[in-house]
């Protein structure tokens, strides 16, 4: 098993117990206090909305503000033909989040200015990021989706996905990359309860509605 799927199973398990200490889940993964510790930390500087409490009977709780905001939400199942995205590309080690953080709005910002150079675009109302985070490496393209790629414009990229079936989440609100990854996390863990597996070799999808950010429809992909 890889860090990377490592710390999947580790932050799965945080949003299910909502409180922890360290000591129950070094004792539940069979790996030492020291180990789970820099789990937790590196999730936590990952965006997992933790709270460390103090005190003989301390340890850590996902902060209720993010609990309440995400309780209400719903999901539906879709099958989505084959897509194919042309856009602007990221890649960067799974641990280097901040990159991350810094680098994806900025993808953002160079496709609004440069989206009328995209050939034969299916709906120039939409966006769509599409990501996976697989082994070691985070894969992030912002881009629109085209009936075919032609004549890709400088220093973009197109990626063709199969069709297949993908539960959907519309989220509102805050969209930084730290709360859309929570959001993930947090459906992730709502599928799993419902007894529905999502296929982590496969792209997660992030619908915008034009140029505003503060709204989007997350896909998950389901085996």
């Amino acid at each position: 098993m890889t860090k990377t799927q490592r710390l999947h199973e580790v932050m799965a398990r945080i949003y299910e117990k909502k409180t922890f200490t360290v000591n129950e889940l070094a004792e539940e993964f069979h790996v030492s206090y020291r180990t789970m510790l820099r789990y937790v930390q590196e999730l936590s500087g990952m965006g997992v909305p933790l709270y460390a409490e103090v005190g003989k009977h301390g340890g850590y709780s996902i902060l209720k503000s993010f609990s309440q905001n995400k309780g209400t939400g719903s999901f539906k199942r879709v099958i989505k033909p084959m897509t194919t995205v042309v856009g602007f590309e990221f890649k960067a080690p799974f641990t280097a989040v901040y990159m991350a953080k810094v680098r994806i709005p900025l993808l953002w910002e160079e496709l609004t200015s440069r989206a009328n150079e995209i050939i034969n675009p299916v709906n120039t109302e939409y966006r769509i990021g599409v990501s996976l985070s697989r082994s070691h490496i985070y894969h992030y393209i912002a881009g629109i989706e085209v009936t075919t790629p032609k004549l890709l414009p400088q220093d973009m990229v197109n990626i063709t996905l199969p069709p297949r079936e993908y539960v959907v989440y519309n989220h509102s609100g805050e969209t930084s990359r730290a709360e859309i990854d929570d959001t993930y996390f947090f459906l992730l863990d709502k599928l799993r309860k419902q007894g529905l597996d999502h296929d982590p070799t496969a792209y997660t999808l992030e619908v915008f509605k034009g140029n505003h950010l503060n709204e989007l429809s997350m896909h998950i992909p389901l085996k």
